[in-house]
């Protein structure tokens, strides 16, 4: 997170080789763009000097392995270094342990889920500006499909105007249960996910619940989408284009989608994460001998 990948000295990463997992290169001094955080005057006040020291200290010898290919590149791109994949942990194994999540809610959560339209599209995550919730519903009013969107955070006011005033049935459920989510997600006829993330996890869940997935063509999910083949990209969620997208993904057979989504399982990362240490070290013992030390 952030700067930890600080820690220690040069000389201390040469004795003990130093393992980083990067979910991203901070977004706020990298790509401002993508964070409003980095938009505040302070910050790009003292973001060259942060920056200057963000890649002086990720040149001191620790190796690096990143979230995704687009972190993989944003890390090249930024601090200059290398990098190897492996892609995040997802509790593939709890989603599908349950056929069907509708049946473990409780009477409550039943009769929330039960006043929803029997078709619709999901979106869910905070809300904040970020995850560019709008873009839901604006892929439902393009399609012609009812929207339900799932979460809470303080973009809560203005997504409830924005669908006051939308062609379609805008509904909300706020602040779900896992299991609630999970049943939401296996009921939806798409789950679509437009902002720009390093990975996201959401859509593997998405599709390891069998359900198809449209992402940004921009970020790190459409890796996963594509791995799987368990929905598609776009470049915009409005207009024919996310219509199309739509009734595409709509008639997708996930049943492979859902075999494959293993690979993104905690069993999975765990397994890669060891890999990888255990080849490092393997190396170091390899070069020390080599050089007769």
């Amino acid at each position: 997170h952030l700067f930890a990948h600080h820690v220690g000295t040069r000389s201390s990463r040469t004795q003990q080789k130093m393992h980083v997992y990067v979910h991203t290169p901070a977004r706020y001094i990298w790509t401002p763009e993508l964070d409003k955080r980095g938009q505040n005057p302070v910050t790009r006040l003292v973001s060259p000097y942060y920056r200057q020291l963000d890649k002086r200290r990720a040149a001191d010898g620790a190796l690096f392995a990143a979230n995704s290919g687009f972190v993989r590149k944003r890390i090249k791109d930024t601090w200059g270094q290398e990098s190897c994949v492996i892609y995040p942990p997802v509790s593939v194994t709890k989603l599908q342990s349950v056929r069907s999540w509708v049946e473990v809610l409780s009477a409550a959560e039943v009769a929330e889920i039960e006043r929803l339209p029997e078709t619709y599209i999901l979106g869910a995550s905070r809300f904040v500006p970020y995850k560019q919730l709008e873009n839901v519903i604006r892929a439902g009013e393009s399609s012609g499909v009812p929207v339900v969107l799932a979460g809470s955070g303080p973009e809560e006011k203005a997504l409830i105007e924005l669908a006051a005033q939308a062609s379609v049935p805008v509904h909300f459920v706020r602040a779900p249960s896992d299991h609630l989510l999970y049943a939401l997600i296996q009921r939806a006829l798409v789950f679509i996910f437009p902002p720009v993330e390093d990975f996201g996890i959401l859509p593997v869940e998405a599709m390891a619940l069998g359900t198809p997935v449209i992402v940004n063509s921009v970020g790190g999910a459409v890796e996963s989408v594509v791995a799987l083949d368990g929905g598609t990209a776009v470049d915009t969620f409005e207009g024919p284009s996310i219509r199309a997208a739509v009734n595409y993904a709509a008639t997708k057979d996930m049943s492979n989608a859902s075999l494959k989504a293993p690979m993104f399982s905690e069993e999975s990362f765990s397994a890669k994460i060891r890999n990888w240490v255990d080849l490092s070290s393997m190396n170091t013992r390899v070069d020390t001998l080599r050089h007769g030390n």
